[in-house]
């Protein structure tokens, strides 16, 4: 499966300013374009094309009463990713005010309930009958399509590493770390495997990762987190 991510453009950009320009209109020309971000429409022209091509611009056809018919440009449903929404601060709030009504318990629970989301999605590329190489691969290439820049890598015969290079939910992680928990937890889940963390981007590490290698027989079975654990039901 492909990625196709709208990227944010720096806002001094020329590009930034033109969309920008067009954000804030229903529609402007090339030459109303050039006029307002202070460039020649050739070169405003050049920045469209490109802005067409990744998707962040659409054009349609202006009829005039008078003179030829006009190109206008319009933000594209795609370009919306590259303004500033501020989900994460939103729902990091939310959560932070949930638990200082209800207690924080609460808010493990919704945690943990969005982990067992989370489990189905990874689920879903995992062969549970395939070899412990094949399943890390698959709950890698799932991260990886919720947004963690997942890697793995073979260690030794026996063990691999996870890496995640993002962290998709880190404000929510920063004031509730039990959703790390609840992750390393997942993963032992869905892989039926040992896992164990390394590195930790709460603590200052450059990313997270996990060492995975196949159950001991002999150990006792660690206890997974789920949302009747976060009740404590």
């Amino acid at each position: 499966m492909s990625r196709h991510i709208a990227r944010r453009k720096q806002p001094g950009s020329t590009r930034g300013k033109v969309l920008e320009a067009l954000k804030k209109s229903d529609g402007l020309t090339a030459d109303q374009l050039a006029e307002i971000v202070g460039v020649t429409s050739m070169a405003v022209r050049k920045h469209l094309a490109a802005l067409e091509r990744d998707g962040l611009v659409e054009t349609t056809i202006s009829r005039r009463s008078i003179g030829r018919p006009a190109h206008l440009y319009r933000i594209s449903p795609r370009a919306e990713g590259v303004f500033p929404k501020h989900y994460d601060m939103v729902i990091s709030d939310l959560l932070e005010d949930l638990a200082e009504t209800d207690g924080v318990g609460k808010v493990e629970a919704l945690l943990a309930r969005r982990g067992e989301r989370t489990r189905g999605i990874l689920q879903r590329y995992i062969d549970p009958d395939a070899p412990l190489q094949e399943r890390v691969a698959g709950l890698t290439r799932g991260m990886d399509e919720i947004g963690y820049l997942a890697s793995w890598e073979t260690l030794d015969d026996n063990r691999f590493l996870i890496k995640l290079y993002n962290c998709a939910i880190d404000l929510v992680a920063e004031q509730f770390p039990a959703v790390c928990r609840q992750e390393a937890s997942m993963f032992r889940d869905v892989l039926d495997a040992e896992v164990d963390r390394g590195c930790h981007m709460l603590t200052g590490d450059h990313m997270c990762s996990y060492v995975v290698q196949e159950r001991d027989p002999s150990a006792a079975p660690r206890i997974s987190l789920t949302a009747a654990d976060a009740h404590g039901i």
